[in-house]
C-alpha cells in the first residue's frame, strides 16, 4: 500500500457512501454498489498548494474530488509549468494510472481546500476479484471520463495544428 502524506479523513460508512454517490463516478450506482466501492477507498483532505500527483511519477491511484478544486498542470519541453485544466467536486483524476503502467502524464495540485476519495491500484484489483459485477459498474464512468478528456484534448490539438 502506498503511503500518503495527506490528512486522512474519517467519515461514517453511510456518510462516505453518500459522498461517493454525489460524484460523477458514483451517481448512477445503487446504494449497495456505491457502499461496496466506497469501502475500498480512503478519504483525505488537502490544503491549497498540496500536490495530489506529480507528472512523471509511477504512482497508481485514482482520486475523486468530493469537495474543492485542483489544477491540472503539465510541464512543457522547456520546463515551464502550464495549467491545462481544473477539476472540481465529483470529478475523477488519475484514472489512467489504474489502466496502464506509464508515468503520470500531468501533475495535480489542490487550488482550494480539497476532500477526495483515493482508490489505490491494489484496492482496484481487489475490488475486481471480490465483485466483478460492481467493479464493472465502476469502470464504465471511468472510461467515459477518459474518453471525454481525450475528445477535448484532440479538439484543442486540432486547433493548433497547421498544415
Amino acid at each position: 500500500m502506498q503511503e500518503f502524506n495527506w490528512n486522512k479523513l474519517s467519515f461514517s460508512d453511510q456518510e462516505k457512501t453518500e459522498r461517493f454517490i454525489a460524484t460523477q463516478i458514483g451517481k448512477d450506482l445503487d446504494m449497495p454498489a456505491a457502499e461496496f466501492i466506497a469501502g475500498y477507498t480512503q478519504m483525505f483532505g488537502l490544503q491549497p498548494g498540496e500536490i495530489i500527483c506529480q507528472q512523471g511519477d509511477d504512482s497508481s491511484y485514482l482520486c475523486i474530488i468530493s469537495r474543492g478544486r485542483a489544477n491540472i498542470i503539465k510541464t512543457d519541453s522547456e520546463g515551464n509549468e502550464k495549467i491545462v485544466g481544473s477539476i472540481g467536486p465529483g470529478q475523477p483524476l488519475g484514472e489512467l494510472s489504474l489502466f496502464d503502467t506509464e508515468p503520470r502524464s500531468a501533475s495535480a495540485v489542490a487550488s482550494t481546500p480539497v476532500e477526495m476519495f483515493v482508490l489505490e491500484q491494489f484496492s482496484f484489483e481487489l475490488l475486481c476479484e471480490n465483485n466483478t459485477r460492481v467493479w464493472a459498474k465502476l469502470i464504465k464512468p471511468l472510461v467515459k471520463s477518459m474518453a471525454k478528456r481525450f475528445r477535448q484534448t484532440s479538439g484543442l490539438l486540432a486547433e493548433y495544428l497547421k498544415y
